[in-house]
């Protein structure tokens, strides 16, 4: 059960809880909020989905892992947001594993519906089904242009793109390393390196230990 501090801020986060009515007090019940450290693994691929969280605060990230244990980014969620593959996997028929991970970026509060109570409130609640809707339609066109991106870009634009769009045009540096870049490009951090140290080479970054500056002046 949720104390009203969370409820109040569950309400300004999730605009769909103000119009269940008569349903809230039952909803509000059988919630719970879990705080999660950074680093933190809510799901993985061994898992069965048990419910659905909404996201109050932090970042939390959604990924595939490969067999060698190389990964990618999906998507991210933050406040006001959920998980849509969750929510897919949850309304499957028969007990379907989580198909990706989800770890947290940030210190993150999320409140936890419990499957079957989700599942009830989905075929009841009109507001529920459009907020829903909405966020998968988002993520679909979201993973859509990373496939894209992975399909038809190089590798070495695809990197290029992300230290412009990260650095926001050299205005400031990147603080990650080689092998987080790649599990956001979906390629080996070995890859990465090269590229990078060709761009350094190039003048178009300098590289540091964990951080990235980009030369927009020198870029070819």
């Amino acid at each position: 059960m949720l104390d009203e501090k969370t409820i109040a801020d569950l309400k300004k986060a999730f605009p769909f809880v103000n119009e269940l009515g008569k349903l809230q007090k039952v909803f509000f019940d059988r919630l719970y909020l879990q705080k999660l450290d950074r680093g933190m693994i809510l799901l993985d691929e061994s898992r069965e989905c048990t419910g659905v969280i909404l996201v109050l605060s932090g970042i939390i990230r959604i990924y595939k892992l490969s067999e060698d244990g190389r990964e990618i980014t999906l998507y991210r969620i933050g406040r006001g947001e959920t998980c849509v593959l969750t929510v897919a996997c949850l309304m499957g028929t028969g007990d379907i594993p989580f198909p990706v991970a989800a770890s947290a970026e940030q210190t993150s509060e999320v409140v936890f519906i419990p499957l079957e109570l989700f599942r009830k409130f989905f075929f009841e609640s009109s507001s529920l089904q459009k907020f829903l809707f909405s966020s998968m339609s988002a993520k679909f066109y979201s993973v859509l242009g990373l496939v894209e991106n992975i399909t038809f870009k190089r590798t070495s634009d695809r990197l290029m793109d992300y230290i412009i769009s990260k650095t926001a045009g050299g205005t400031y540096p990147i603080y990650a390393t080689h092998e987080n870049i790649a599990s956001e490009l979906g390629t080996a951090r070995e890859v990465v390196s090269r590229l990078l140290k060709d761009m350094e080479s190039k003048g178009i970054v300098s590289l540091s230990r964990g951080k990235i500056t980009y030369n927009p002046s020198r870029r070819i």
